[in-house]
């Protein structure tokens, strides 16, 4: 098995998703720059912030463009978590940046009133698997269960449909995770999710 990526770009507390990853035994190390990403076989990109400065924060250290040869025209398994989902898009209604545009449409922040859940979207609910033969799922049987920490999400409409492998329900239907050949994104934190979360990190690190 060859050398784990996990990005950090300046915002992110990534030390949660590095001490779970390394339960596994891998050689795991941290990129704080895009040129150490070519070293990888897989690459992680835990997310935390705002959309404007973690997109910022990539194309500062050059992970921006590192990210777009290695993961886009190379192939190289990737895995966004939280904020790193929602980097995947177009925008988001955080900010007026551009994302990373790998699949069409924006981010949306979950609507908030009397009527509506809280804002942000914080703790344990359940996700259902919509990709019939998800790989990042294949070890997990319904109900799978996560813990949420968000207010921004990923739409589920026809345009995600096609690459959405799991959402999730608050107040509305929204995309939890995402599965598109080599590019797998969670919402939810898989390093904070106790027996669900690691069996679906060890999937990613050990069966993809």
């Amino acid at each position: 098995m060859g050398k784990i990526a996990i990005i950090d770009y300046g915002l992110a507390n990534i030390m949660s998703v590095y001490n779970a990853i390394t339960c596994f035994g891998v050689d795991l190390f941290v990129a704080e720059r895009g040129d150490q990403l070519h070293e990888a076989e897989k690459i992680i990109l835990p997310g935390v912030g705002s959309f404007d400065a973690g997109i910022q924060g990539l194309k500062n250290r050059g992970h921006h463009e590192a990210l777009m040869k290695l993961v886009r025209e190379e192939g190289r398994p990737f895995l966004g978590i939280c904020l790193g989902l929602q980097f995947l898009f177009e925008g988001s209604a955080e900010g007026g940046g551009e994302g990373l545009c790998w699949f069409p449409g924006r981010c949306e922040r979950f609507p908030s009133g009397e009527s509506k859940p809280k804002v942000p979207h914080i703790g344990w609910s359940d996700v259902e698997i919509v990709q019939k033969k998800s790989r990042l799922f294949a070890e997990l049987l319904p109900p799978a269960t996560f813990y949420f920490v968000h207010s921004y999400y990923a739409p589920f409409n026809e345009t995600v449909r096609n690459i959405a492998a799991a959402t999730c329900e608050h107040g509305i239907r929204f995309t939890a995770a995402i599965e598109h050949e080599n590019i797998f994104a969670t919402q939810f934190h898989p390093e904070k999710s106790q027996l669900a979360g690691m069996k679906l990190l060890e999937t990613f690190v050990e069966g993809i």
